[in-house]
C-alpha cells in the first residue's frame, strides 16, 4: 500500500488543482480535513475539502466527481474568533485542518492562533464544558424517549451519549478525532452498552459485511426517492465512498470495526432526514421489510438499567479525562 504522506500530499495537489478549474471569486481559504489532514490519507481515503467564503449564506455540502475521485465539498460564510471562542468544541477539526489554499495568507495564521486558543486552559475547559452537555443531553434525551414508551430511541440516544463520551477521551487524551481511535477506545472500554461482542459475532464473514452494505444501499435508495435526494446525506457517492471505507477495513481484517462503520451510517441516514422524529416513528414509515433489517445492524432496547449504566459509564470515562 502506498505510503500515507504520498497519498496526502497526491489528495493535496487534487484539492488545488480543482480549485483552478472551479475557483471561486469569494473565496478565503480552503483546508482538506479527515484523514487527508490528519495526514493519514491511503488509497481508500476520500477528500473533504472545506471552504470558507466571504460574506454570510447557509453553509452546503456536495459530492464533486473530478478526475475519478469523488470531493466532499462543504461551503460555508468564514468564521469569526468571536464564534470559535464563543463554541470551541464544535472547531475542534481544525486542529486536523491542512491548508490547501490560503491566497491573501490569512487562514493559515487565523487557524494558528484558533488552535493555540483551543490548547490553552481557558479553551480546553470550555470546550470540556460544552462537550460534556452534549452528553449530558443525550443522556437526558433518552431518559424522555423511554418515559414516552419508544426504547429503540431510548438506546440510540444513550449511546450516543456515551459514544461522545469516548470521543472527548480521543480529543482530550488520544488528541485525535479519526473513527479509528474511536473505535479502539470502544473496544478497551469495558462494554456497557448492551451490545458485548455484538459486531465480533455478527460480522465474522465477508459476505455478512456486504449484505448489510446492500441493506444500507437499499435504505439511502429509499430515502432518496422519498426526499428527492435534497439531503448531502442521500447522494448516491455516498454508497461508494462508504464501501471504499469498508474494503479497508476487510483488507485489515477488521469486519467488526466494519459493521460499527455500517450501523453509524444507518444513524446519520436516519438523522439527516428525521432527526425531530423517534426511531421507532421513523421506521413506521419505512417498508417493513426494510425496516426489520435495519434493527438488525445494531439497533437495541434500553430499560431503565441500561440507561443507567449507560449514563455512569460516560460519567467514568469523563472523571478519567480529568
Amino acid at each position: 500500500m502506498e505510503q500515507s504522506k504520498d497519498v496526502t500530499e497526491f489528495f493535496v495537489s487534487l484539492a488545488r488543482e480543482f480549485l483552478d478549474e472551479w475557483p471561486l471569486a469569494s473565496l478565503v481559504c480552503a483546508y482538506a480535513g479527515g484523514s487527508v489532514g490528519r495526514g493519514e490519507a491511503d488509497a481508500y481515503s476520500d477528500l473533504d475539502l472545506h471552504i470558507f467564503v466571504e460574506g454570510e449564506g447557509d453553509p452546503s455540502c456536495e459530492n464533486r466527481l473530478f478526475r475519478g475521485h469523488v470531493i466532499q465539498l462543504q461551503v460555508q460564510a468564514a468564521p469569526t474568533d468571536e464564534e470559535v471562542y464563543e463554541n470551541p468544541w464544535a472547531w475542534r477539526y481544525l486542529k486536523e485542518a491542512k491548508v490547501v489554499l490560503d491566497p491573501e495568507d490569512r487562514f493559515t495564521s487565523w487557524m494558528n492562533d484558533m488552535c493555540a486558543y483551543m490548547d490553552s486552559l481557558a479553551g480546553k475547559e470550555k470546550m470540556f464544558a460544552q462537550a460534556k452537555a452534549v452528553v449530558d443531553s443525550f443522556h437526558e434525551e433518552a431518559q424522555a424517549a423511554l418515559m414516552e414508551g419508544f426504547p429503540y430511541s431510548a438506546y440510540l440516544a444513550a449511546w450516543a451519549g456515551w459514544i461522545g463520551a469516548h470521543q472527548m477521551s480521543a480529543f482530550f487524551q488520544g488528541h485525535s478525532l479519526s473513527d479509528a481511535q474511536l473505535y479502539q477506545l470502544v473496544q478497551k472500554a469495558g462494554r456497557s452498552d448492551g451490545m458485548e461482542g455484538f459486531f465480533q459475532e455478527t460480522y465474522q464473514r465477508n459476505e455478512e459485511v456486504q449484505d448489510a452494505l446492500m441493506l444500507l444501499a437499499d435504505y439511502r435508495a429509499h430515502l432518496r426517492s422519498k426526499y428527492e435526494g435534497t439531503q448531502f446525506a442521500l447522494a448516491v457517492e455516498n454508497d461508494w465512498l462508504v464501501k471504499k471505507k469498508v474494503q479497508r477495513l476487510q483488507e485489515r481484517n477488521k469486519l467488526d470495526m466494519a459493521g460499527f462503520l455500517l450501523f453509524s451510517e444507518a444513524i446519520w441516514l436516519y438523522h439527516s432526514v428525521d432527526s425531530d422524529e423517534w426511531l421507532e416513528n421513523h421506521w413506521a414509515d419505512l417498508p417493513a421489510k426494510l425496516s426489520l433489517s435495519l434493527q438488525k445492524l445494531g439497533f437495541f432496547q434500553a430499560d431503565e438499567q441500561l440507561l443507567s449504566d449507560l449514563r455512569y459509564a460516560s460519567a467514568e470515562i469523563i472523571a478519567e479525562i480529568g
